[in-house]
C-alpha cells in the first residue's frame, strides 16, 4: 500500500479507499513520534521529505492503524479504541505506538469501526476516519463519521464530525477518493435515503460526493448529490474506489444486496469526472451472470494502467453445492480505458480452481477481507484474501490467509504463499473458532517498495483479538520473523476487545 505515494492514492479495499493509517491523540496517550524524530531514521535514498498517503506524521513511512471496537475503555461500555504503529526503516514495531482509548465522550459505541485514511484537508498528511455507532443526535440513534487530522506530531486530539446517520439509514457506508479529478480527496456516501442531516428531497438520489478540500471544522468544499442505481434496489452494503478506466480520477464499485436470496446480491461500477459520477453498468462474469459479494477492492494486478475490481464472494450460504461459489472465491474484472475491458474476461477464483492450495469446501470464506498491494517488488500488484472459516486437521473454523500474485497475465495461483497458526514460524497455534484471516492488510511500513502482510483475527481468545506482521522479501510475504501481540501490548483492556477487527493501510 511502485511507490506507495502514487500508488496508494486510487488503491481500495473492503469497500474502502486505501489512502493511510494512524490514529487520534487524547490525553495519557502514549508519545507519539514527531517528525523529525522518526526522520533521524532517514537516509538519501528514503523518502523522508515525501508526504504518503498513510504518513499520518509526515515522516516518509507509511503506518498501521488498528481498530479495536470492542474495548471497554471506561471500564463500563464498548465505546471502542483504536491503536497505530508508526513505519520506520526498520518496519513496524510495538515501541512506536499510539492509542485512542475513546473518541469523545459523546460517541459511545465501536470506535475503529470501518477505519480509512486521506490528505481531507491537503496539507500533506494524512488523516484518519472511522464510523461510531450509538450517537445521540436529540432523540436518535444513529451512527457518526468522524476524522482526527495529521500533522508533524500526529494526528489531532479531538475528532470532528463530518457527517451523521440515523440508525435505519446507516448501509452503505462511505469511501474516499478523489471522484471529480480536482486532486482533493471527497467523500463519498450512500444508504437508502442518503443523510437524514441534509433532508434531500426524492430528486436528489441515494448518494452524495462531499467535496474536498475540506476545513478542519469538517466542512467540504461543495456539496452534491447522485443517483445510483435507479434499476435495482438500494440496500448498499459498501463503496470501493480505485481507478478502473486509467483517467486518473477516481471511480467507485457500489455493493448491495440483501440477507436474502444470492440473486439479489451485486455490484456496479460508477466512473467520476469533472461532471459526477455516472453509472456504467453492473459487474458480469464472462457468462453474462451479475457478480455480487461481500467485499471488493480495486488494483492494477497486470500493470496495464487499468485498476482492475476484485469481488470477494465469501458467503456461500445459498449455493454452497456451486462452483465457483462453493466455499467462497473471488471474482476478477480487468479494468479498461471504458471501464469494463474488452480484451480480458472476467475470472473466477476458489479452492477448486487449479493451482490454489486446499479444496473448496461450505463456509470456507474465501474472498472475506480483501487487500491489494504488491508484495514481492515486482511492480504487478498481488491479492491478499482471508479463510477465516477454512478448517486444519478436524480444527473447524481455524482459519488462514492466503496471497495470489499480480502478472501480466492477471491474477495467477502460481507462487501463492498461505499461512495460518499452524505454519512453521507463524506465532501462535490453530484452534477451534480462531478464525485467522478474519481480516488482512498489506502495508509497506518500511519503504522499500514491498508491501507486508498484517493479518487481524478479533475472535482470537474468545474475542479479544490479536494481530500478526509479516515481513515481504523479493521472494513474497514470509512467516520468518513473523510476531504477533495482542491488546494489552498496546495498553488495552482484553476482554471482548475484538483487536484487530478493523485494519487501516
Amino acid at each position: 500500500m511502485a511507490s506507495r505515494s502514487h500508488r496508494r492514492t486510487l488503491l481500495s479495499r473492503r469497500g474502502r479507499l486505501v489512502l493511510a493509517t494512524g490514529v487520534t491523540l487524547v490525553a495519557g496517550a502514549l508519545a507519539v513520534p514527531a517528525v523529525n524524530a522518526a526522520g533521524s531514521e532517514a537516509t538519501a535514498t528514503t523518502p523522508s521529505t515525501k508526504r504518503l498517503h498513510d504518513d499520518f506524521n509526515g515522516d516518509g513511512y507509511p503506518d498501521l492503524a488498528i481498530g479495536a471496537p470492542g474495548t471497554a475503555a471506561d471500564g463500563e461500555t464498548r465505546v471502542g479504541a483504536v491503536s497505530v504503529l508508526y513505519g520506520s526503516s526498520g518496519g513496524l514495531s510495538t515501541s512506536r505506538k499510539q492509542v485512542l482509548k475513546q473518541a469523545a465522550d459523546e460517541y459511545n459505541g465501536g470506535y475503529g469501526t470501518q477505519l480509512q485514511s486521506a490528505d481531507l484537508d491537503g496539507d500533506g498528511y494524512a488523516d484518519l476516519l472511522s464510523t461510531v455507532g450509538q450517537y445521540m443526535m436529540d432523540v436518535d440513534h444513529g451512527y457518526a463519521l468522524l476524522v482526527n487530522w495529521g500533522g508533524p506530531q500526529g494526528l489531532s486530539a479531538t475528532p470532528t464530525t463530518l457527517t451523521w446517520a440515523p440508525q435505519f439509514e446507516w448501509q452503505g457506508g462511505f469511501t474516499v477518493a478523489d471522484v471529480d479529478g480536482d486532486k482533493h480527496p471527497d467523500v463519498v456516501t450512500a444508504s437508502s435515503d442518503d443523510w437524514y442531516s441534509d433532508t434531500p428531497d426524492a430528486d436528489n438520489g441515494d448518494g452524495t460526493v462531499r467535496h474536498g478540500p475540506f476545513t478542519r471544522s469538517g466542512q467540504a468544499a461543495k456539496k452534491d448529490y447522485f443517483r445510483l442505481l435507479p434499476d435495482r434496489g438500494t440496500n448498499f452494503h459498501s463503496l470501493t474506489a480505485g481507478d478502473v478506466n486509467g483517467d486518473g480520477v477516481a471511480d467507485v464499485v457500489v455493493r448491495l444486496g440483501s440477507n436474502g436470496s444470492p440473486d439479489s446480491r451485486a455490484a456496479a461500477l460508477l466512473t467520476g469526472g469533472s461532471g459526477g459520477l455516472t453509472l456504467k453498468g453492473w459487474l458480469r462474469d464472462a457468462q453474462g451472470h451479475i457478480i455480487g459479494g461481500e467485499d471488493a477492492a480495486i488494483g492494477d494486478l497486470n500493470k496495464d494502467g487499468y485498476g482492475d475490481i476484485v469481488v470477494g464472494r465469501s458467503n456461500d450460504m445459498y449455493d454452497s453445492a456451486e462452483p465457483p461459489y462453493r466455499g467462497g472465491g473471488l471474482a476478477v474484472v480487468y479494468g479498461g480505458p471504458g471501464g469494463f475491458s474488452t480484451t480480458r474476461k472476467p475470472v473466477w477464483f476458489n479452492q477448486d480452481t487449479a493451482g490454489v492450495p486446499g479444496a473448496a469446501e461450505h463456509g470456507d470464506g474465501m474472498g472475506s477481507a480483501l487487500s491489494i498491494g504488491d508484495t514481492n517488488g515486482d511492480g504487478y500488484l498481488d491479492v491478499a484474501t482471508g479463510l477465516p472459516g477454512e478448517d486444519l486437521d478436524g480444527i473447524t473454523d481455524a482459519g488462514t490467509v492466503l496471497v495470489l500474485r499480480g502478472s501480466a497475465n492477471g491474477l495467477t495461483a502460481t507462487g501463492y504463499k498461505s499461512f495460518s497458526q499452524n505454519t512453521s514460524d507463524v506465532p501462535g497455534t490453530a484452534e477451534k473458532g480462531d478464525r485467522f484471516g478474519a481480516e488482512t492488510a498489506l502495508v509497506d511500513a518500511n519503504a522499500d517498495k514491498k508491501d507486508g502482510l498484517i493479518v487481524g483475527d478479533p475472535a482470537e481468545n474468545a474475542g479479544n483479538g490479536s494481530v500478526w506482521v509479516f515481513s515481504a522479501t523479493a521472494g513474497g510475504i514470509t512467516a520468518s520473523g513473523s510476531s504477533s501481540f495482542g491488546p494489552t501490548t498496546m495498553g488495552l483492556p482484553a476482554t471482548g476487545a475484538r483487536f484487530a477487527a478493523s485494519l487501516a493501510d
